[in-house]
């Protein structure tokens, strides 16, 4: 009968009227908003949310399908593909948020695909050159030793060096990020200074559908 069913507000399933009331009595219901909540976030395991809550995992499984969450492996399938995401370095958030296509390579903190381009995320350090009235600093950047199309160094301001592989033919080198009237500044500032926030050799972004 239907009226002999019960709705819990706070776990958001039905139960019979005897079945309700025990349920209002237990841990599932005194802790259901925090069992809900833990079970949102698909990184935290059934075994795990047992420990937290004090049940057994078995229940934790049954409690989670009474809610309408995904079974254990589902989860476990979904936390893979989302943990990279969420680990993305700042370089490929930026690139994803101008358009550009991104596919995380191993935890995608420092590598990824964007547009098919391998491209990776370095940081750039400065270097102090030359000795008293000429010692000058300049940021210095590294080759890295991994292969790639498209390398993009991160600045001390927060911008990136944006290099194709052709133009990194250095192990190591240094330049000036700025304009400068400094003697020797010229020499040491190649052309870099032109592919700060080069963002278009991604190529164009891809437009959504």
């Amino acid at each position: 009968m239907p009226n002999s069913m019960r709705y819990c507000q706070t776990c958001r399933f039905e139960l019979n009227k005897r079945g309700f009331k025990r349920h209002t009595l237990s841990v599932v219901h005194r802790k259901g908003k925090l069992i809900r909540a833990m079970l949102e976030r698909d990184c935290i395991t059934h075994a795990e949310i047992a420990r937290r809550i004090g049940l057994t995992r078995e229940r934790v499984r049954q409690i989670a399908l009474q809610m309408g969450f995904a079974d254990g492996r589902s989860r476990h399938a979904i936390c893979r593909m989302e943990r990279p995401k969420k680990e993305m370095g700042e370089f490929f958030v930026k690139a994803q948020e101008r358009g550009f296509q991104v596919e995380p390579l191993g935890n995608g903190r420092r590598s990824a695909y964007i547009n098919g381009k391998i491209c990776l995320q370095r940081q750039a350090c400065w270097h102090d050159t030359g000795k008293d009235k000429y010692k000058y600093t300049y940021l210095s950047v590294y080759q890295p030793a991994r292969r790639f199309d498209i390398c993009a160094w991160k600045l001390p301001d927060g911008r990136f060096l944006i290099l194709p592989k052709k133009l990194v033919g250095f192990k190591q080198t240094t330049f000036n990020p700025e304009e400068s009237e400094r003697p020797g500044t010229n020499s040491s500032s190649h052309y870099y200074r032109d592919y700060v926030e080069r963002w278009s050799l991604l190529a164009r972004p891809r437009r959504a559908k």
